[in-house]
């Protein structure tokens, strides 16, 4: 009987902590067909459009890369290669970790097609978030970023939520949160990650579209679809503002959430943007 109790005792503890494990941290949610793919750098990192966050940067030679093509996309922040070595040592740098899209073929390196509508659902407990890389062709037009409330079918933006200040509007009115800084906080039941690009001008017309006129800005959104409008200008491979999400493997998955304007911004503002930021649930240290 005794080793009976004891079995017990110790099969309740087992499901106690099981619980706590499946209660706690996020969980990605994405469009039918979508999942993490793998790739591979020596093969895949070459600004093909494939996958579509592999580019080649809009200001290549304009004082945010150092190469032509210029090689600082997240392939390369992620994996410390390139002219991008930004968020430290690369002992620091995560590696390929897997990220989110349609099906990708790094063999042939093709494929992985943006999904545009992702979102993320608590499974309660807090969050934290590492500010790792905040970069921009100007000095003054640092991204804000944040995160949504959204519902349960990803299909409205709900109240943002500041977790790192950038440098405001008009640009360089504010002084940006510094790289290294972490934040907790406690998202609703769906959530999502925005960022607002301060330099984006605004059309007479309040349309997209290449325009002079006084700056005003426009918020990009994991769901994609429901960008302003002058956040989602088309041009060279990807369209101008989205989101990379990649999955660092622990006992909780912790997402690298980065937001770029990589593509056609030298055409427009010349603010190149790439923001990085490392979201873990806060238990996990």
């Amino acid at each position: 009987m005794k080793m009976t109790r004891t079995s017990l005792t110790l099969l309740i503890a087992i499901t106690l902590v099981m619980v706590c494990v499946t209660a706690s941290g996020q969980t990605i949610i994405g469009s039918s067909g979508a999942g993490w793919q793998t790739w591979n750098p020596a093969a895949d990192l070459n600004n093909s459009g494939a996958p579509y966050w592999d580019v080649i940067w809009g200001a290549s030679g304009g004082g945010y890369a150092e190469g032509s093509p210029a090689e600082k996309n997240a392939g390369f922040c992620l994996t410390s290669t390139g002219d991008c070595q930004g968020i430290g040592s690369a002992l620091a740098a995560p590696g390929p970790l897997p990220f989110w899209s349609m099906p990708y073929d790094s063999v042939n390196d093709s494929g992985g097609v943006r999904d545009n509508t992702v979102y993320f659902r608590s499974n309660g407990g807090q969050l934290k978030a590492t500010l790792y890389l905040n970069n921009s062709a100007n000095p003054s037009e640092i991204n804000e970023f944040g995160w949504f409330e959204t519902n349960s079918t990803g299909t409205v933006i709900g109240n943002r939520h500041k977790l790192f200040q950038g440098s405001g509007e008009p640009p360089g009115t504010l002084t940006p949160d510094p790289v290294g800084k972490t934040v907790s906080f406690t998202p609703t039941r769906y959530f999502g990650f925005y960022y607002s690009d301060v330099s984006e001008p605004a059309c007479p017309d309040g349309t997209s579209g290449p325009c002079s006129g006084p700056y005003h800005g426009c918020y990009a959104y994991t769901l994609f679809n429901l960008n302003d409008a002058r956040c989602t200008e088309t041009g060279g491979f990807q369209g101008d503002h989205d989101f990379i999400v990649f999955q660092q493997p622990y006992t909780d998955p912790i997402y690298w959430v980065v937001g770029e304007d990589p593509v056609d911004c030298i055409d427009q503002d010349g603010d190149c943007n790439l923001t990085m930021v490392k979201v873990r649930p806060a238990r996990d240290e």
